[in-house]
């Protein structure tokens, strides 16, 4: 029967391809070009870009809640110190690039293209509900809004770290009282 490739294999060159090129450039093709196989095995596991989109993002997703979580620790803790350990974490090289392919799908989701339209809400709405159990606050409501202010707040940092450097991010985290690293 031959070789048959797994699925992790293909998300894994998937998430090359994206970190190379691009989530926007990648497609069934470049998929399998890195692979040496064809594009049909590709679809064979991710049957529509959308599907193949959505399995990168949530990849690159894991990558970051990894990093995060050995950075937060297992304790609830203030917005200001799951800031504080947030930030030397999310300035990292590889953090950066995620960073870059998170911004290019936020882009794509503004101007309404599929499937980023749809996976952008998403996606903040899962860091927001992934960060939610992380803030100190005896109400669910209180700590969700806390998340939300975080997400917002780190997002704005990335944002000004990728468009006008990292001593701009930094002067700006420095003066939202987060020290770097």
């Amino acid at each position: 029967m031959g070789y048959r490739h797994e699925p992790d294999e293909i998300l894994e060159a998937a998430v090359a391809v994206a970190m190379e090129v691009g989530i926007g450039a990648v497609t069934f093709a470049k998929v399998g070009e890195r692979l040496g196989i064809s594009d049909r095995t590709v679809v064979y596991y991710f049957p529509t870009k959308p599907a193949l989109i959505t399995a990168v993002a949530t990849a690159l997703g894991a990558k970051l809640v990894q990093v995060l979580d050995e950075a937060f620790g297992a304790q609830p803790r203030s917005q200001a110190e799951l800031l504080q350990r947030a930030w030397p974490a999310l300035t990292t090289p590889v953090a950066d690039r995620i960073f870059a392919l998170y911004f290019e799908m936020i882009g794509l989701a503004s101007t309404g293209q599929e499937p980023y339209a749809a996976l952008a809400p998403a996606m903040v709405e899962g860091w927001v509900e992934w960060l939610t159990p992380k803030m100190r606050g005896s109400r669910p409501d209180l700590r969700r809004r806390r998340a939300l202010a975080a997400v917002a707040q780190i997002d704005g940092l990335l944002l000004v770290r990728h468009v006008l450097g990292a001593d701009a991010a930094a002067a700006a985290a420095r003066e939202a009282g987060i020290r770097s690293a």
